[in-house]
């Protein structure tokens, strides 16, 4: 299992384009249009940060997504049934593809985070900078097993289109590009029960010094587990067929 992280580990600093759709994207959209509720208070924090966080979390759920939904192409060109020979068995494979994916996520973090520091000039204490990027990180999970379900269980030509409508309509409604706060009552609602609302807690409460919310990890865990076994099952009948 170890060989094989690190053969993916090679594969992914060797992607230019995650630079491109998970950091310059992110840190553009946040350069030009975070300063327009600079005086409003958004989940409890200044706008800039609250901003900083969500754009943050939609950089790094659009590298994740990418990099898990990128495995349609390895399937099609039969890598996935020379991987079914080897002796890793499936869960290892895809836990290693959802580790190597959830590390996209941190790059975003830290550029948007300096992007705010320079740009608003967002002071946050070490551990709370520390605490953020580990919680964005970690709490990627869901987002890297659904991109491998994503993968795993289409063509690329399919795969590509339906990763990003799955991925623009949980960013937008789960309100990394709009805050929540904004939303009529039911969509609120709606996007909390959503993982990339909770994911973006996790950074919006350890930037105010705040431990996470039990039903904020409630949530995550659930989608976490979802996406787990459907992301496990397309990879075994994915190798399968071939």
């Amino acid at each position: 299992m170890r060989p094989y992280l690190r053969f993916e580990l090679r594969r992914l600093v060797r992607d230019p384009r995650l630079m491109f759709f998970s950091i310059i994207g992110p840190v553009a959209t946040y350069l030009i249009f975070s300063g327009w509720s600079a005086g409003d208070r958004l989940e409890g924090l200044a706008a800039p940060v609250a901003v900083m966080v969500g754009l943050a979390g939609y950089g790094a759920v659009a590298g994740v997504l990418m990099v898990g939904s990128a495995v349609s192409q390895e399937r099609a060109a039969g890598w996935l049934h020379q991987l079914r020979v080897t002796p890793l068995p499936s869960g290892q494979v895809v836990a290693v593809k959802a580790l190597i994916a959830s590390i996209t996520a941190i790059p975003p973090v830290i550029a948007v985070g300096a992007a705010a520091s320079i740009q608003h000039h967002v002071e946050l204490s070490a551990g709370r900078w520390l605490a953020l990027v580990l919680l964005m990180w970690v709490g990627t999970a869901p987002f890297a097993l659904l991109g491998l379900a994503i993968g795993y269980g289409l063509s690329p030509q399919i795969a590509v289109p339906v990763n990003f409508l799955i991925f623009l309509a949980l960013s937008v409604l789960g309100g990394l590009l709009a805050p929540a706060t904004y939303f009529p009552s039911a969509l609120r609602h709606l996007a909390h029960a959503l993982p990339t609302y909770r994911y973006a807690e996790l950074g919006w409460r350890s930037a105010a010094g705040h431990l996470p919310t039990p039903a904020g990890l409630a949530v995550l865990a659930a989608w976490t587990l979802l996406f787990a076994g459907v992301a496990a099952g397309a990879y075994r009948r994915s190798t399968a067929r071939r």
